[in-house]
């Protein structure tokens, strides 16, 4: 993405891309490069993306790709192992479903581990 974004967005491998916005990101500005970043996930992968929010519930990110796989984590929480490991499962059966799928993980909050394990 270019400069000026408030926001992360980094190719973990050629199919997992983690999308985070800082804590500090007005909703404005995360509208607007969430209209950005799906504008870019459709150009390049048509509809072959399913996004994973690791933030609360957002109608806002719903709306716009009906393909997103709520999961209801709390901010700033640690979810319970049984909950990782259902996001793990989902993810790893829509990239085995089509070579062309890639997986969005998504978080309205900046994280530090999100490029990390448990999701590579």
């Amino acid at each position: 993405m270019e400069e000026g974004y408030e926001l992360d967005l980094t190719y973990v491998t050629e199919r997992i891309i983690a999308v985070s916005f800082p804590r500090g990101c007005t909703e404005e500005i995360y509208s607007h490069n969430l209209k950005d970043v799906t504008r870019m996930l459709k150009s390049k992968h048509a509809d072959n993306y399913l996004i994973i929010n690791l933030s609360e519930k957002r109608h806002d990110l719903t709306k716009m790709n009906p393909k997103t796989l709520d999961t209801g984590w709390p901010d700033m929480h640690a979810p319970p192992l049984d909950k990782i490991c259902t996001i793990c499962k989902a993810m790893e059966s829509w990239l085995n479903a089509d070579p062309l799928h890639v997986a969005v993980i998504h978080c309205r909050v900046s994280v530090s581990f999100i490029g990390h394990a448990p999701f590579m």
